[in-house]
Formats: C-alpha cells, sequence, structure tokens
C-alpha cells in the first residue's frame, strides 16, 4: 500500500519555484537599476562637459576680447613686446574652437525601420534616427521591443553605448581644448620672460 505523500514533500517543489521566481524578480531589478545608474551618469558626465566646455567659451572669448582691445592701437607699430599677447591670442582662440565642436550638439540622422527593430539592429530609443519614422512605425516599433526583454535589454544597451561614444568624442575636444589653453599661456609666459630679459 502506497502511503500518500507529506505535506511537506508537496509543499517544496513550491519554495523552489518560488526561490526561482524571487531570483529571476531580483536579477530582473538588478539589471533596471543598473541601467538607470549607467544612463543617470552618462548624463551627468555630459553635463558637467558642457558647463567646463562653456566655462572655456567665455574666458577664452573674454581675453581675446580684451587684447584684442589693448592690441589694436598697437598694431602700426611692431614690436617684440606684441610676441607674448599674439601667442596668447592664438591659443585661445584654438581652445575656443575646440571648446564650441565639442559642446556642439550632434545629431546621428542614420534612419531606422520596423525590419531593422525587429531584427536587433535598429536604435529606435534616439531621437535623431526614429524620427525618420512614421509614428505608426514608431508605435510599432515600441510594442515590438516592449514584448521582448532580450530585444528591450540590447536596445536600452545599444543606445548606452551611442551615447558613451558621443561623450568620448565631447571629452576628447575638451581635452584638447584645455590643451590649447594650457600650451598658450606656457607660451605666453615664456615669451614675456624673454622679452622682459633682452630689454
Amino acid at each position: 500500500m502506497v502511503e500518500p505523500s507529506t505535506s511537506s514533500e508537496a509543499v517544496e517543489p513550491q519554495v523552489a519555484r518560488k526561490d526561482k521566481s524571487g531570483k529571476r524578480a531580483a536579477l530582473s531589478r538588478g539589471v533596471e537599476s543598473l541601467f538607470r545608474l549607467t544612463y543617470r551618469n552618462h548624463i551627468a558626465l555630459s553635463q558637467l562637459a558642457d558647463q567646463k566646455a562653456g566655462m572655456l567659451i567665455s574666458i577664452n572669448g573674454l581675453i581675446i576680447s580684451v587684447l584684442i582691445a589693448v592690441l589694436t592701437p598697437r598694431l602700426n607699430s611692431w614690436s617684440w613686446t606684441l610676441a607674448p599677447a599674439l601667442a596668447l591670442i592664438g591659443g585661445c582662440v584654438v581652445s575656443l574652437a575646440f571648446a564650441v565642436i565639442g559642446s556642439r550638439p550632434r545629431l546621428g540622422r542614420t534612419p531606422v525601420t520596423v525590419e531593422q527593430v525587429r531584427d536587433n539592429q535598429g536604435n529606435v530609443l534616439f531621437f535623431g534616427q526614429f524620427m525618420s519614422m512614421s509614428l505608426a512605425d514608431f508605435q510599432l516599433s515600441m510594442r515590438i521591443i516592449g514584448k521582448d526583454g532580450k530585444l528591450l535589454r540590447d536596445s536600452l544597451a545599444r543606445q548606452l553605448y551611442e551615447m558613451g561614444a558621443s561623450l568620448t568624442k565631447k571629452y576628447r575636444y575638451l581635452q584638447l581644448a584645455y590643451s590649447a589653453f594650457l600650451a598658450s599661456i606656457v607660451l605666453a609666459a615664456v615669451l614675456f620672460a624673454a622679452v622682459f630679459l633682452a630689454a
């Protein structure tokens, strides 16, 4: 005669299923937090780069304006005493140009289609690309992404990667702008010291 299963044996599979579903939910929340935190960090770094570029644009613009106003009456009588100021102006112009290029908005205008979204290729999360679509195609693409967890995570990762690529370009130009600004100050100081010692 077969003995009926005890209640503890019947409960064990249910506990295992609950553990698996709990781990799956925790992993899903962890992935969401990862994307949210990384997006927030990217946006904060982008804002920081824009603030630094704006500061450089203001400083360089002020230096160039003041030096041009001071030097314009003296350009008729050239002397080596003008060399430090001209070197500073040249470096500030280069720094200003890199700062403006770095802070200039960039739009990737690569068109995306519903088929590309379905094939896990197009980036429908960036407005510069999905604005090539009609409203109906955009809504369909978002529904396709919303129904497939892997497709959704891949789309978020693709958008995050493209944000990082844009941020890399921005910081590269910002680094060049600061380097040019520093080099112009050092060169102007060296030329001023040479002119002062030669006088």
